[in-house]
């Protein structure tokens, strides 16, 4: 398979499970305690997902094989899959998408050699960090892993740019929650090192009134509203954004 259609196979699924009940945890519930370990917390759950996640990577890699150089790479969860590839190439030609969905920042740290730095890009736009609310990570985890995200890049690649993209508003309360907290570490991050920028687009995305994505950005699937996706009107305006950042 492809990995473009792994990738696309996987952003399917995980957009269709999410209309399955399923737990996005309540950092503010008393009850709620959280985990600093790789994975998701279900084992089962876990255990497929591994699957389809290392044969993405391993397409992904023989894929850079023969590609050898990308001067843009797109990387990060289902948010930088679901990217419709024609609003890809008609903002940034050339570019490459090398997200996967459900990916979270401990795995995606572990394949940034062979899915994206073996590339040599001139620019990398990374986003990653929402399935880590998802599934309950401890904050300081997720910080830490983010930093060693960049310091990563920064390393093999000194003179490569880094925008690093906020996580949006969805329609689920409990992620919204807790993804200002994330942004405002980004934003540290990003004016702590060289080269490397944000993108909040929360102003851009959320309702007037109340803290939550507008409807008419949100993915639709069968005729429900999908609690965690954007669809193609949202990312028109995400791209237009990260273009007027992206000389």
């Amino acid at each position: 398979m492809k990995a473009l259609g792994i990738c696309f196979f996987l952003l399917s699924l995980i957009s269709c499970s999410v209309f399955q009940p399923r737990t996005v945890y309540d950092y503010y519930n008393p009850a709620f305690k959280c985990v600093d370990k790789v994975g998701i917390r279900d084992s089962e759950e876990w255990e497929a997902y591994q699957k389809l996640y290392l044969a993405a990577v391993l397409a992904y890699t023989k894929e850079n094989e023969k590609l050898k150089k990308a001067n843009i790479v797109f990387v990060g969860n289902s948010l930088i899959a679901g990217i419709p590839a024609d609003l890809t190439q008609a903002n940034f030609p050339g570019a490459v998408n090398r997200g996967i969905a459900g990916d979270m920042t401990e795995l995606l740290l572990d394949r940034l050699d062979t899915t994206v730095l073996n590339l040599k890009p001139s620019t990398v736009i990374l986003e990653i960090g929402g399935n880590d609310i998802r599934d309950g990570k401890c904050l300081d985890y997720i910080e830490g892993i983010h930093r060693k995200l960049i310091q990563k890049i920064r390393k093999g690649l000194p003179n490569t740019k880094i925008l690093i993209l906020g996580i949006p508003p969805v329609l689920s309360r409990n992620v919204n929650s807790i993804s200002p907290i994330v942004n405002a570490w980004l934003l540290r991050i990003a004016n702590e090192n060289q080269n490397v920028q944000f993108l909040d687009i929360w102003p851009e995305f959320r309702q007037k009134e109340i803290p939550f994505i507008r409807e008419e950005l949100a993915l639709s699937y069968n005729g429900k509203k999908d609690p965690i996706h954007i669809n193609r009107d949202a990312y028109i305006i995400w791209l237009r954004k990260m273009k007027s950042i992206v000389r």
